[in-house]
């Protein structure tokens, strides 16, 4: 197989690590060679609570990734979602030098761009260019190298992360005896999986709904204008059922995924079922409705700040295709109608992505079935779009920002206008 590369994804949530190799063949065509889930809950909402428990599950979850591949595995894309994410829309201006914009140019122009918004403190952990103003032109394109200009402005979508925190995950892959390519913010690439290229057209809203935090992106024009991270999520909802039923938080996320609900209208308040806690004789009579209504009153809980997020950056206008969820904390039955109900605009689920298949190394018919299981299971959407992510026009332009462009030749222009109406847009936000 020709032009291919395999590429390594490590996704750390709330409760689990998450390893997937695959072989990169284009952007329409990535295969999944492996993957590796281990279960642990000591990453929490961007903070290593146990940092040995939590090196053992990435070892042990690439290692699995890697046994099914059959390969080794040398440095990683790491995805993340971190409430200390701090977001903003900036732009960096530069006069060019030679008669037309090279990557030194568009290099300075992100350097120019950090030192204006990037506080001491912070470390930019993902930027997507959002397109590239030329001289006096009123119109943006998506690349400006080999371009005649005098001067150029290219804005940025900047996400950071705080130096420490920073630190302290680049620390912690390192002692897995791996490097860091990239570290993304999850919604970025749960993007580039679960949304159509018209609903980044026209406006949309990605909610990844995880166990410990609600990660939010916004596109209009097919730019990422806007990305934040709520401190909130699924297993808030089961921390509420347990603490109300008084049975552990096992015992809660099971009743939360057998028998939990947002959709009050479709129960019968009398309707009840009986449920025996382990290590107890002892049998409890639930009530459906109240299950629900516990389960109701987090998820408004969770909407509302989505709402008061998207309403302050002054957004709502701007996303005409409404929500796209995605996320484990999404799949709870009645999620869709009870969302659209309560946010008054569209709402979908996301679906599975074309591009992704199953690839075995051994020819292994057993292995092949599972891996196929594997690529409907939600839980892995972030990791298999950060693949996709990795052959995006977004990641290839915005690519030509860092330092590394300057030692990358043969850089060809290809520029498409986009309009006028995505300027008032950011003007609007920034």
């Amino acid at each position: 197989m020709k032009n291919t590369e395999n590429l390594v994804v490590v996704h750390i949530s709330a409760t689990a690590v998450y390893a997937v190799i695959g072989r990169v063949v284009s952007a329409d065509d990535i295969r999944i060679m492996g993957v590796g889930q281990v279960k642990n809950s000591d990453y929490y909402q961007g903070q290593i609570k146990h940092r040995e428990r939590l090196q053992g599950a990435i070892k042990q979850a690439i290692q699995d990734a890697e046994d099914t591949a059959n390969c080794r595995v040398h440095s990683v894309w790491l995805t993340i979602a971190t409430p200390e994410l701090l977001s903003k829309n900036s732009s960096g201006y530069v006069t060019v030098e030679e008669e037309t914009v090279s990557a030194k140019d568009m290099v300075q122009a992100l350097a120019n761009a950090k030192s204006k918004d990037l506080p001491s403190d912070y470390y930019l952990m993902h930027c997507c260019q959002q397109g590239i103003y030329i001289d006096e032109q009123e119109t943006m394109v998506d690349d400006a190298i080999e371009m005649f200009a005098h001067d150029i402005t290219v804005m940025y979508h900047m996400m950071m992360l705080p130096v420490a925190s920073r630190q302290n995950i680049q620390k912690l892959l390192q002692s897995c005896d791996v490097g860091i390519d990239h570290i993304v913010f999850d919604a970025v690439t749960s993007a580039e999986y679960g949304l159509m290229s018209e609903e980044r057209q026209q406006g949309v809203c990605l909610v990844d709904i995880g166990a410990g935090s609600t990660s939010l992106c916004v596109y209009k024009e097919n730019k990422l204008i806007f990305t934040h991270c709520i401190p909130s999520g699924g297993h808030e909802v089961t921390m509420d059922i347990s603490a109300d039923m008084g049975i552990s938080m096992i015992e809660a996320e099971k009743l939360k995924k057998q028998h939990g609900t947002v959709d009050l209208h479709s129960i019968d308040p009398s309707a009840f079922f009986v449920f025996k806690p382990q290590g107890s004789g002892d049998e409890i009579n639930v009530s459906v409705y109240n299950l629900a209504r516990i389960i109701e009153a987090r998820y408004i809980q969770i909407f509302t700040e989505v709402a008061r997020q998207l309403h302050e950056a002054g957004l709502l206008s701007y996303i005409e295709r409404g929500i796209v969820l995605t996320g484990g904390g999404s799949t709870i039955k009645g999620m869709v109608p009870f969302a659209k109900k309560l946010l008054k605009m569209p709402v979908v689920l996301s679906n599975t992505h074309p591009a992704i298949s199953a690839y075995s190394y051994f020819d292994n018919e057993a292995l092949f079935k599972q891996l196929n299981l594997q690529l409907n299971d939600r839980a892995y959407q972030t990791a298999f779009g950060t693949l996709l992510y990795s052959q995006s026009e977004q990641f290839r332009r915005s690519e030509k920002s860092e330092p590394e462009a300057l030692q990358k030749g043969g850089m060809k222009s290809t520029f498409r206008n986009v309009g006028q109406r995505f300027t008032s847009v950011l003007k609007k936000i920034l």
